[in-house]
């Protein structure tokens, strides 16, 4: 079983009152440096980069030392087009950035078309910090891109020999095997029907059914004031719809609390039956990558007509999962799938490496669903006059 980390559970004030609060309270103590992280966090956290980078700023002026506030600085300047400035931001930190900085160093260097200097960046991140995603990431991306599949393979078996399992690796191996022919391992890493889970919530203690269960947890996520629909297209696959990070927020916390409770015993359950079934011969890389200790990352998702999210991965997580809170009526796999869920292979790669036909999921209210984290998957647009909400969440190793 995983040992399981209390979720993040902090109590935020409503946006329209937390930012006036944080500015009064800067006002009247400016050299205040846990008053500012505060006001930094929160503009982040709504990707708000020109007001986080001016925040960051003052931050950094007022603590040259803070490098957590010189990683987050370099990453608002990067989102707002300025790598030269970050460049010259990582040269002031001194001779032994850490991986975090290396990794934007790689980011402005790349920007600038600087692509020796950014694989190099990429790599030294990878040297300090073999488990870095975001240099897994970039530097996997470089390689395809250059057509470099020996030294793409080269790198995912230096990472995987030094103990790394993350989803990033995994999805580039993967990729790295159907480029160079290895469908058969190819098939194994990338997508595998048997890796998609599925059961039935049970009915929580205090209620008298799934469905008020379920209608209580929709009442919350839809009056929960930290809502996010205005999201970078890089940063997140939502297209529409909108977004709830800080569930402790609603009107329930503890109604949020039980909802993952239920979830973590079911994930327990699920992943004692993958351990028990697992079939002989090579191990399977995902599974070796299993968490002793874990938490959950939720955030909840309300769809309207017309909404989806884009094929995506979830690149912290190991295990990743939905539970299908409300869902409009006649949801079906067939045809074109509308409000469907579908998994596959990366788009990019030959469809041949899925199953025949596309595999999708028809959901249904009081669903829980697995995959692991590196599968791509996305929804189908519907349309419909009643909301699709849903509560997704990853498995993330701590």
């Amino acid at each position: 079983m995983i040992a399981w980390h209390p979720a993040d559970a902090d109590r935020v004030a409503d946006p329209g009152v937390a930012l006036p609060l944080l500015q009064r309270a800067i006002a009247a103590a400016p050299a205040s440096a846990p008053l500012r992280a505060q006001l930094d966090n929160f503009l982040l956290d709504r990707f708000d980069f020109d007001r986080a980078a001016a925040a960051f700023e003052v931050a950094l002026r007022l603590d040259p030392a803070a490098r957590d506030v010189r990683i987050r600085l370099a990453r608002c300047w990067a989102r707002l087009g300025r790598p030269a400035e970050v460049l010259a931001l990582i040269a002031d930190a001194g001779p032994a950035p850490s991986a975090h900085l290396q990794f934007q160093q790689g980011m402005a260097a790349l920007a600038l078309g600087q692509g020796e200097a950014a694989e190099l960046a990429f790599r030294e991140a990878l040297d300090q910090e073999p488990g870095h995603r975001g240099a897994c990431f970039e530097l996997g991306r470089m390689l395809r891109g250059q057509g470099r599949v020996d030294d793409l393979r080269a790198l995912c078996a230096d990472l995987a020999g030094k103990g790394v399992r993350h989803a990033q690796l995994l999805l580039d191996w993967g990729r790295a095997a159907a480029l160079s022919g290895d469908t058969a391992l190819a098939r194994r890493l990338l997508f595998d029907p048997r890796g998609i889970g599925q059961t039935t919530l049970p009915v929580p203690a205090g209620f008298d059914s799934l469905a008020a269960f379920n209608a209580a947890v929709a009442a919350d996520l839809l009056t929960n004031a930290h809502a996010i629909t205005d999201v970078p297209a890089d940063e997140l696959a939502m297209r529409g719809a909108a977004r709830v990070e800080h569930l402790m927020n609603g009107a329930r916390p503890a109604l949020i609390r039980t909802l993952l409770g239920a979830i973590q015993a079911a994930i327990d359950r699920h992943v004692a039956v993958l351990v028990d079934t697992a079939p002989p011969g090579p191990p399977d890389p995902w599974l070796e990558g299993r968490p002793a200790e874990a938490r959950l990352h939720a955030w909840g998702l309300i769809q309207q007509s017309g909404d989806y999210e884009d094929w995506h991965t979830h690149r912290g997580g190991w295990l990743s999962g939905v539970y299908y809170v409300q869902i409009p009526e006649l949801f079906s796999a067939e045809g074109a799938g509308a409000g469907c869920i579908e998994f596959g292979p990366p788009p990019s790669l030959d469809p041949a490496l899925a199953p025949a036909g596309p595999y999708r999921v028809a959901p249904r209210e009081g669903m829980l669903l697995f995959t692991p984290s590196h599968y791509h998957h996305r929804t189908i647009p519907f349309v419909s006059d009643r909301r699709r909400i849903s509560f997704a969440f990853d498995v993330c190793p701590v």
